[in-house]
């Protein structure tokens, strides 16, 4: 992800929008919770936290039904 589109997705994620990125390398996915720096703090789908550099993840999109807002 290029450093333009990681300060999108840290905004939408901030205002409250479901963001969601995959890591390539790790091959897991899950939802943006928190930016830091470069980092970006993710909860996987299993349910564990993560925090990745954002030079090593993809945006993707996922509709409500896939993945649920969970508060």
């Amino acid at each position: 992800m290029d450093k333009e589109r990681f300060d999108y997705v840290c905004v939408q994620s901030e205002q409250g929008r479901d963001i969601f990125v995959r890591n390539p390398q790790t091959a897991e996915e899950g939802q943006v919770l928190a930016c830091a720096g470069d980092k970006v703090e993710v909860q996987i789908t299993s349910g564990e936290k993560r925090s990745w550099n954002y030079h090593e993840l993809e945006e993707i999109t996922r509709s409500k039904h896939e993945w649920p807002r969970r508060d």
